[in-house]
């Protein structure tokens, strides 16, 4: 990976970019959407979360920890990618996904860590929506099962910190966020209910909107977990009923399909 941060370019007009306005909009985030996923500047990032004025310093100090640290691999899948800077030419900084944006920010201490993650899981949700409405309901379903598909896996980590850790743990953690949902029912209500034989995949068997309304749910509940410091199997799924209730709450405000 490059050390070369801000060097100049011509503009590439080609090229997707974006100045996205952080809370407030007393910091911009540059991103990037490449490969199918967003990429971001990690020193505007850096920026928001240590309102340092000299960001670049910083990354740079922080990356020699990381590699000392053994945390190499983090340091080195970060692209070095021509963004749009605010004097509007195009500078090489350094990038990265939202997966290893989070591993940084993690590594960071500052009370907005919370809030940056908070406002990547938004922007990814809305590149999903903005995908999603150029498709036609097969396709949009299938995007989004492969979504709620990753995003299990990574509540599935996340939720190993509250001690989920057998797959029955995590049955039993994932029909309480299906509670919530779903008004009472668990995994095997729903799927009573679609008419599905013993061992067939529930989320196979739903279209998008219910899809979507899933994947919400999950980003909520590994955002919670995280937010509060969640250490035990009980709160855990008390969080992820929780979660449930509101999204159920917050589809019906919206006088959307109930799941």
């Amino acid at each position: 990976m490059s050390d070369q941060c801000d060097e100049y370019d011509e503009h590439d007009e080609s090229a997707e970019e974006a100045l996205l306005p952080f809370e407030d909009g007393s910091r911009l985030i540059r991103r990037q959407w490449q490969n199918g996923r967003w990429y971001f500047s990690v020193v505007d990032v850096i920026a928001v979360l240590t309102n340092s004025d000299a960001p670049g310093t910083y990354w740079h100090v922080l990356k020699h920890r990381l590699q000392q640290e053994g945390a190499n691999e983090t340091v080195t899948i970060c692209n070095a990618l021509k963004m749009l800077a605010l004097d509007g030419k195009m500078r090489l900084t350094d990038a990265a996904d939202a997966k290893t944006m989070l591993r940084i920010i993690q590594s960071v201490p500052s009370p907005k860590a919370e809030p940056v993650k908070q406002w990547l899981a938004w922007v990814g949700a809305q590149r999903l929506e903005e995908a999603a409405a150029t498709l036609d309901e097969a396709q949009r379903r299938q995007l989004l099962r492969g979504e709620v598909a990753d995003r299990n896996i990574s509540l599935a980590e996340t939720a190993r910190s509250a001690r989920v850790v057998s797959g029955r743990d995590f049955a039993v953690f994932q029909d309480h966020g299906y509670m919530g949902l779903y008004n009472g029912e668990k995994a095997r209500d729903i799927a009573a209910c679609k008419g599905l034989a013993k061992g067939k995949a529930i989320l196979d068997w739903m279209g998008s909107e219910e899809l979507g309304d899933n994947w919400f749910r999950i980003i909520q509940a590994e955002a919670k977990i995280k937010r509060e410091g969640i250490v035990t199997r009980e709160d855990a799924n008390a969080a992820h009923l929780t979660i449930g209730r509101v999204v159920r709450k917050a589809i019906a405000d919206m006088g959307g399909t109930m799941p």
